[in-house]
Protein backbone atom coordinates (compact mmCIF):
# COMPACT_ATOMS: atom_id res chain seq x y z
CA UNK A 1 0.00 0.00 0.00
CA UNK A 2 3.08 2.46 0.46
CA UNK A 3 6.52 2.23 -0.52
CA UNK A 4 8.98 4.70 1.26
CA UNK A 5 12.13 5.88 -0.49
CA UNK A 6 15.17 7.94 1.26
CA UNK A 7 18.53 8.60 -0.46
CA UNK A 8 18.53 6.59 -3.07
CA UNK A 9 17.79 7.72 -6.14
CA UNK A 10 20.47 10.63 -6.59
CA UNK A 11 23.56 8.28 -6.14
CA UNK A 12 22.36 6.24 -9.50
CA UNK A 13 22.36 6.68 -13.02
CA UNK A 14 19.25 8.63 -15.10
CA UNK A 15 18.32 5.11 -16.55
CA UNK A 16 18.56 3.52 -13.58
CA UNK A 17 16.29 6.08 -11.65
CA UNK A 18 13.66 5.28 -14.02
CA UNK A 19 14.22 1.56 -13.93
CA UNK A 20 13.66 2.03 -9.81
CA UNK A 21 10.58 4.28 -10.65
CA UNK A 22 8.80 1.82 -12.83
CA UNK A 23 9.85 -1.14 -10.75
CA UNK A 24 7.87 0.80 -7.60
CA UNK A 25 5.01 1.18 -9.74
CA UNK A 26 4.75 -2.47 -10.52
CA UNK A 27 4.89 -3.34 -7.25
CA UNK A 28 2.71 -1.01 -5.66
CA UNK A 29 -1.09 -1.77 -4.95
CA UNK A 30 -3.58 0.22 -7.52
CA UNK A 31 -4.26 3.16 -5.30
CA UNK A 32 -0.90 2.53 -3.22
CA UNK A 33 1.25 5.92 -2.02
CA UNK A 34 4.88 6.31 -3.21
CA UNK A 35 6.67 8.15 -1.00
CA UNK A 36 10.29 9.50 -1.59
CA UNK A 37 13.00 11.53 0.37
CA UNK A 38 15.64 12.53 -1.74
CA UNK A 39 17.86 15.47 -2.89
CA UNK A 40 15.88 17.57 -5.49
CA UNK A 41 16.09 20.77 -7.42
CA UNK A 42 18.39 23.00 -5.74
CA UNK A 43 17.05 25.82 -6.35
CA UNK A 44 18.90 28.78 -4.87
CA UNK A 45 22.67 29.49 -5.11
CA UNK A 46 23.39 28.55 -1.07
CA UNK A 47 21.53 24.91 -1.66
CA UNK A 48 23.13 24.53 -5.09
CA UNK A 49 26.65 25.07 -3.84
CA UNK A 50 26.15 22.79 -0.38
CA UNK A 51 25.04 20.56 -3.19
CA UNK A 52 28.43 20.47 -4.57
CA UNK A 53 29.62 18.37 -1.64
CA UNK A 54 27.37 15.23 -2.36
CA UNK A 55 28.04 15.89 -5.74
CA UNK A 56 31.89 14.97 -5.42
CA UNK A 57 31.30 12.19 -3.56
CA UNK A 58 28.32 10.94 -5.54
CA UNK A 59 29.41 11.81 -9.24
CA UNK A 60 28.22 14.82 -11.00
CA UNK A 61 26.94 12.18 -14.09
CA UNK A 62 24.57 10.85 -11.04
CA UNK A 63 23.47 13.82 -9.01
CA UNK A 64 23.09 16.78 -11.68
CA UNK A 65 19.86 15.19 -12.79
CA UNK A 66 18.61 15.48 -9.31
CA UNK A 67 19.93 19.23 -8.70
CA UNK A 68 17.77 20.41 -11.98
CA UNK A 69 14.46 18.64 -10.86
CA UNK A 70 14.44 15.64 -12.69
CA UNK A 71 12.73 13.67 -10.39
CA UNK A 72 8.83 14.78 -10.33
CA UNK A 73 9.25 13.76 -14.49
CA UNK A 74 10.77 10.19 -13.40
CA UNK A 75 7.89 9.77 -11.56
CA UNK A 76 5.26 10.65 -14.30
CA UNK A 77 6.79 8.79 -16.95
CA UNK A 78 6.50 5.68 -14.42
CA UNK A 79 2.61 6.24 -13.99
CA UNK A 80 2.07 7.88 -11.19
CA UNK A 81 -0.57 10.65 -10.71
CA UNK A 82 -0.66 13.42 -8.06
CA UNK A 83 2.97 13.72 -7.70
CA UNK A 84 3.69 16.62 -5.33
CA UNK A 85 6.79 17.53 -4.16
CA UNK A 86 5.06 18.25 -0.74
CA UNK A 87 8.03 19.78 1.27
CA UNK A 88 11.93 20.92 0.71
CA UNK A 89 14.21 20.76 3.72
CA UNK A 90 17.31 22.94 3.83
CA UNK A 91 20.48 20.97 5.17
CA UNK A 92 24.07 21.64 5.17
CA UNK A 93 24.25 19.42 1.95
CA UNK A 94 21.90 20.84 -0.31
CA UNK A 95 17.77 20.71 0.28
CA UNK A 96 16.21 17.50 0.58
CA UNK A 97 12.41 17.42 -1.32
CA UNK A 98 9.97 15.00 -0.08
CA UNK A 99 7.66 13.35 -3.02
CA UNK A 100 4.27 12.09 -2.90
CA UNK A 101 2.96 10.34 -5.73
CA UNK A 102 -0.29 7.84 -6.33
CA UNK A 103 -0.90 4.40 -8.22
CA UNK A 104 -3.98 5.22 -9.74
CA UNK A 105 -6.94 2.73 -8.36
CA UNK A 106 -7.40 1.81 -12.07
CA UNK A 107 -5.31 1.14 -15.25
CA UNK A 108 -6.45 3.49 -18.07
CA UNK A 109 -8.83 2.31 -20.81
CA UNK A 110 -6.64 2.15 -23.89
CA UNK A 111 -7.72 4.56 -26.59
Amino acid sequence: DVILSSLVFHQCALGVKQAIADAMYRALAPGGLLLVADYGMQRTFLMRTLFRQVQMLDGFDKTEPNARGCMPGIFAAAGFEGIDESKVIRTPTGSISIYQAHKPSRSPVPA
